[in-house]
């Protein structure tokens, strides 16, 4: 039913021009004594590719019952093509005979009319199937299309859940340093750390926020930072005001900060500065190195769920460059 939807402007206008076309031939020849036997060739033409037109879609209904008949495409196809042509001929003697046997009075054979039927139904033959085609592989693409969209997004959703247990882990090791060395600010980071996290799942929803929502809550996260390495981790912002504007996946910034940590060694005489600025259409973040010998528990998340998230988001990568002194990732403005 949506096949034959789809298709009926196309069948009406094909017989029509398909129609007018051989009247047209017929007109030019001559062929036509007056206005009332080219009405009735006219009605004749349209009222067999009209039935033509309806089997077809008749047959189409169908196309379920001949996919589970035959096992091989090619020969189903052969055979409801067969049964298609077989009945758009039998249709066209059918209305011929009877017109010209009843009504006409015409001068030419009535072979002539039927071979001419003939051709007209080939013609809608290919015709039908033609567009068919075009129809179904227009619905596979729609189809893929769904498919992608459904995948993404199943992917997206994963990526996001994948961010609350990253975030929770980092800061509760944070929390755990700063109560084992019975930091005065421990209980400033657990209200501030609530904070972060309302925040945190309020977005977490979300594909994307704007760049200054996700700015915020990686300045809001700088400062619990802060409170356990105090002036020796500072953050540093430097962007265009246009780019403020733009969209980020959520945490983003917050993800950077927290592998920035990670990596790298921060204490007296090893300050760490994470700098975020714009520049040719990427936003940097920067941060000076400073390798730990040995890592913390490894996630596998961080960078590579940043890069699966823009890639789901506006189909770009970011970019990752490692010197002797930095390292900084290049995020494209979306």
């Amino acid at each position: 039913m949506v096949f034959q939807r789809y298709f009926r402007r196309i069948a009406i206008w094909a017989t029509l021009a398909i129609t007018f076309f051989f009247m047209l031939n017929r007109a030019v020849d001559g062929e036509y004594k007056d206005v009332l036997q080219a009405s009735i060739d006219f009605l004749v033409l349209c009222t067999y590719s009209i039935l033509i037109w309806q089997f077809n879609f008749a047959l189409d209904r169908r196309e379920e019952q001949f996919r589970n008949s035959f096992k091989s495409e090619a020969l189903r196809l052969f055979v409801q093509s067969a049964i298609s042509l077989f009945v758009g001929v039998s249709l066209v003697l059918v209305v011929e005979i009877i017109v010209h046997e009843t009504i006409k009075e015409e001068k030419a054979p009535l072979v002539f009319f039927i071979f001419r039927g003939i051709l007209i139904n080939i013609i809608l033959q290919i015709l039908f199937y033609a567009v068919r085609s075009v129809y179904q592989t227009q619905q596979v693409q729609v189809k893929n299309a769904q498919l992608l969209e459904m995948s993404a997004k199943a992917q997206m959703d994963l990526l996001r859940q994948q961010v609350n247990p990253h975030f929770l882990f980092n800061a509760l090791n944070t929390l755990k340093t700063l109560v084992k060395g019975n930091n005065p600010n421990a209980q400033d980071f657990i209200v501030q750390l609530a904070d972060v996290y309302r925040y945190l799942l309020q977005n977490n929803q979300k594909e994307k926020v704007s760049l200054r929502e996700d700015l915020s809550i990686a300045r809001s996260y700088a400062s619990l930072i802060h409170a356990r390495f105090e002036d020796n981790f500072k953050l540093q912002v430097s962007l265009s005001p246009e780019v403020y504007e733009s969209y980020t996946p959520p945490n983003t910034f917050q993800l950077l900060i927290e592998n920035a940590i990670k990596h790298n060694m921060i204490g007296v005489g090893k300050a760490l500065l994470v700098e975020i600025y714009d520049e040719d259409g990427h936003i940097i973040v920067r941060n000076n190195l400073q390798p730990k010998r040995t890592v913390e528990h490894n996630t596998g998340l961080g960078l590579e769920n940043i890069r699966q998230r823009y890639k789901l988001l506006c189909g770009r990568d970011i970019r990752v460059d490692k010197g002797e002194k930095h390292f900084e990732v290049a995020l494209p403005i979306v």
